[in-house]
């Protein structure tokens, strides 16, 4: 046992997660009870029976499975000042994150949740990376974490309104059981905002012994990579002269042989990387499946030979699977976070809302190789919550299904955690042309690079000029209101601003021509508002004259 208290708690935490999977019934029984508690003299338990509920059975026919816009009127009460409407349990934040609908999701989050779901969950998270790591200790700057970020935003005071933030941003500590790491308080951990952030976090950070880096989305790290080569001049210039971003800090000295070692790198190979930078890199942290299994090779140029170990599947609504050993990708079900049935699909799943009676299974029934429709129930309130993610089986932990996320119903593209639907691309399409109703002449295509972004693809008379950009623009706007998180990752540079690639008129017509002589039904081929990947891009040259703006 270690005797460092913070990673004793984090192997003890591992511990009894991976116990979690060989006995989970008397877990799940306590999660059930919780909930029901939670839920009893609350606007939702009064307008469902709660109060009369004992069983799971009773509970699912009394709570109609329903997405967020069947919660959406209950957290506007709470938005409005009104108290237990969701909970027993007063939330102290509203978390946002995009919506289907364009409209963003507040996501209510208690003291009493963080402290007894979410936080002991991250606790045993990274109980494992510390046991693969082999770190009996923390030492200062062993680890970059930018999975969240430690906020100056303030806690709200007792009556006042309650603050809407991201998940990812986060004032104090609200408990001792809520997940506060010993780098809390390190500079590197504080949001400053702006562009030269992450690079903030890089300068302080580069004489340190960093063992392990830590994200959410892949792609922060890879931005991170990215960076150190883009701003190396500068980095070697403060590195040399003992200064951040130019500038006399007394935190920091000249770091001369850190210096050397990355203008070597860069000399003998034109790029450097994260183990030049930190040569005891031992691990990088991050989602690894669905879209995020796209960045693994990008990862390896970045950070080469360094193990890539999964992030929880988790979202703001909560957290539905936990890494417990060496899987690549995929996790125990986390029967301690929260209450989870499954409906069957297809991996193709349309992503529309699920009936409110439909039939679920328990984890206990599922298939190993088939797929599934996540409805969970969480102790913030969401309950019998069609979440619109779809899961597949991999295997068993003990007596729990591992699950691999597979992605979001419909279609979504997400670089960066964006989440951007046919929805969102549609509804700003039709708003910048200015009609009810806009014809098929435009879509959006994600377009790998540093940073990643989309390529608005329209068929435009004029070719580009003033008005093709003047619309570009347009979109660009419309897409960052009907979706926060678009605008928050272009706000905050990870992702590029919206390109324009005009095509002549008759293209998306001869589109279609092309994939019938494949073969294809005529009726079967219809216009996608947003593609998934970039095989657009590859075909249009061959179509019809194309041009970048």
């Amino acid at each position: 046992m270690s005797t460092d208290p913070f990673v004793a708690r984090l192997m003890a935490a591992h511990h009894d997660q991976r116990a979690c999977c060989r006995e989970p019934h008397q877990v799940s029984r306590r999660v059930f009870a919780d909930l029901l508690d939670q839920s009893r003299g609350t606007a939702f338990g009064r307008a469902h029976g709660l109060d009369r509920v004992r069983t799971l059975a009773e509970f699912q026919a009394a709570v109609p499975v329903g997405d967020y816009e069947s919660f959406r009127g209950y957290v506007d009460r709470i938005r409005d000042g009104e108290q237990r409407v969701l909970t027993r349990s007063r939330p102290y934040a509203l978390h946002t994150t995009s919506g289907t609908t364009g409209r963003p999701k507040y996501v209510p989050t208690t003291r009493h949740w963080r402290n007894r779901y979410r936080g002991p969950a991250l606790y045993a998270q990274w109980g494992l990376y510390f046991q693969r790591l082999g770190l009996d200790r923390y030492r200062p700057g062993n680890v970059l974490d930018m999975s969240w970020e430690r906020s100056l935003i303030p806690l709200p005071e007792p009556g006042g309104p309650v603050p809407v933030y991201s998940i990812t941003k986060r004032p104090a500590t609200v408990g001792p059981q809520d997940w506060t790491p010993p780098w809390y308080a390190e500079p590197w951990f504080l949001d400053t905002g702006g562009e030269q952030s992450l690079y903030r976090k890089v300068r302080l950070l580069a004489g340190s012994d960093v063992r392990m880096v830590v994200a959410v989305n892949p792609s922060r790290i890879t931005a991170l990579g990215e960076l150190l080569n883009d701003q190396l001049e500068l980095l070697l210039k403060d590195l040399s002269d003992g200064t951040l971003l130019g500038a006399p800090d007394p935190r920091l000295t000249a770091q001369e042989a850190t210096a050397s070692r990355l203008e070597a790198a860069y000399s003998y190979g034109g790029r450097v990387t994260l183990c030049d930078l930190w040569p005891q890199l031992s691990m990088l942290v991050c989602w690894t499946s669905a879209s995020a299994r796209y960045y693994r090779a990008w990862l390896e140029r970045l950070a080469p030979g360094v193990p890539l170990v999964p992030f929880s599947t988790t979202g703001t609504e909560g957290i539905v699977t936990m890494p417990v050993d060496t899987h690549p990708s995929a996790g125990p079900l986390a029967v301690d976070q929260g209450l989870f049935e499954f409906v069957p699909c297809e991996p193709s799943d349309a992503g529309r809302p699920l009936p409110s009676d439909v039939a679920t299974l328990s984890s206990y029934e599922l298939t190993t190789g088939e797929t599934y429709r996540l409805v969970m129930s969480q102790a913030n309130g969401l309950l019998r919550y069609d979440s619109g993610d779809i899961y597949r089986v991999v295997g068993r932990v003990g007596e729990l299904p591992r699950l691999e996320f597979e992605g979001r119903g419909g279609s979504v593209s997400s670089f960066t955690g964006e989440k951007l639907t046919e929805s969102d691309v549609h509804a700003a399409i039709r708003t910048a042309v200015g009609h009810s109703s806009v014809p098929s002449v435009y879509c959006v295509v994600p377009s790998w690079g540093y940073p990643p972004g989309y390529v608005l693809v329209m068929e435009w008379p004029d070719g580009p000029g003033a008005s093709s950009e003047a619309f570009r623009d347009r979109v660009e706007a419309e897409l960052s209101r009907v979706n926060v998180e678009y605008a928050e990752k272009r706000d905050s540079g990870r992702l590029h601003p919206l390109r324009a690639q005009t095509v002549a008129p008759g293209t998306f017509r001869a589109l279609t021509e092309h994939h019938v002589t494949r073969g294809a039904s005529a009726a079967q081929v219809k216009h996608r508002w947003l593609h998934t990947d970039d095989t657009l891009l590859t075909q249009l040259p061959r179509l019809n004259g194309t041009h970048a703006a």
